[in-house]
């Protein structure tokens, strides 16, 4: 049973990531009410935002699992940016996959590739 305990493990860090993803964005749709933000800072912490949750989520799942650090969480990265294009979708977004789609799948896999070796080591 020890493929339970993986995709438990990578549950866990996807939903970590996404708690985390979520109340960063509120708190900074709360700052960005009160604060004149110009639109290309907007993206830069949009990107900031999604890539420390996921490391945390990462590095949660691997902590969680114990071993197999990369794959645990490469897996996250995956299934983090597989739910985050869903939510995207669900929410109005064009359902299309352009190379900036491609850029940030490339991402989120070796963000969560790179927060799994680390996480295996802290």
């Amino acid at each position: 049973m020890e493929w339970v305990d993986y995709f438990k493990s990578i549950f866990r860090g996807l939903l970590c990531a996404l708690v985390i993803t979520f109340i960063a964005t509120i708190i900074f749709s709360l700052v960005m009410n009160k604060l004149p933000i110009e639109e290309n800072v907007l993206n830069i912490i949009y990107v900031v935002i999604t890539a420390l949750s996921l490391v945390v989520g990462a590095v949660f799942a691997v902590k969680s699992y114990g071993s197999k650090g990369w794959i645990v969480g490469l897996a996250v990265g995956f299934m983090f940016y597989i739910v985050l294009y869903l939510i995207g979708i669900i929410f109005g977004a064009e359902a299309t996959l352009t190379i900036y789609d491609f850029i940030k799948f490339a991402l989120c896999i070796l963000i969560g590739l790179l927060s799994g070796m680390l996480g295996i080591n802290l």
